[in-house]
């Protein structure tokens, strides 16, 4: 009689381990870590994710129904999760500012939270992820253009379209302009013209 074959044993993800992972990828002596981040991590309640955010999240997907992800490679998924296109890491402006959402599906939203937490997704600005105290080192009359990918496409707009800074809000969000359209955009979408 033939066994079935197992599954190929996998490397514990603590760095330099030669052991294997029994357990969320990493071996019994490297288990606290995934334990520890989890408390680290706080509870979806503690992070900001509350009856509030579940009625701003049901309205964002009732306007933006499809995966962005989905759109990009042509073909068509209903989005279930609204993601922050840069990690908000506590920062209660990041968190509400819009023009940081994204609709994922539920399968492009579990791929980019990977490569995050692996650090392998890197925002572009990655100072103002890192330091959330960071103010917007633009001023009123700035002339600007705007490096996130994501955020050229929801505007529609290329990379060589320049945005006048009409306001700085709570030191972090700008309100800025290209012609006739009037965006309120975080500080890190953004760099000077003449960089």
């Amino acid at each position: 009689m033939n066994k079935a074959p197992q599954k190929a044993k996998r490397p514990c993800l603590s760095s330099g381990c030669k052991d294997f992972a029994s357990n969320k990828g990493y071996c019994n002596k490297h288990q606290s870590r995934v334990k520890q981040r989890d408390r680290d991590r706080g509870t979806a309640h503690q992070r900001g994710y509350d009856a509030e955010w579940k009625k701003h999240r049901d309205q964002f997907l009732s306007e933006h129904p499809l995966c962005v992800e989905c759109r990009r490679k042509g073909y068509v998924m209903p989005a279930t999760v609204v993601d922050h296109i840069i990690p908000h890491k506590g920062d209660k402006d990041l968190f509400w500012n819009k023009s940081n959402w994204q609709p994922l599906c539920e399968t492009h939203h579990n791929i980019k939270t990977a490569s995050e937490d692996r650090g392998a997704w890197m925002p572009v600005t990655t100072k103002a992820v890192n330091d959330p105290d960071r103010k917007s080192p633009f001023k009123v009359g700035d002339v600007l253009t705007i490096t996130n990918d994501v955020i050229l496409s929801r505007l529609g707009c290329t990379d060589q379209d320049q945005w006048e800074v009409l306001d700085v809000i709570n030191e972090k969000i700008l309100e800025v302009s290209s012609g006739m359209k009037i965006q309120q955009l975080h500080f890190s979408h953004f760099k000077r013209v003449d960089q």
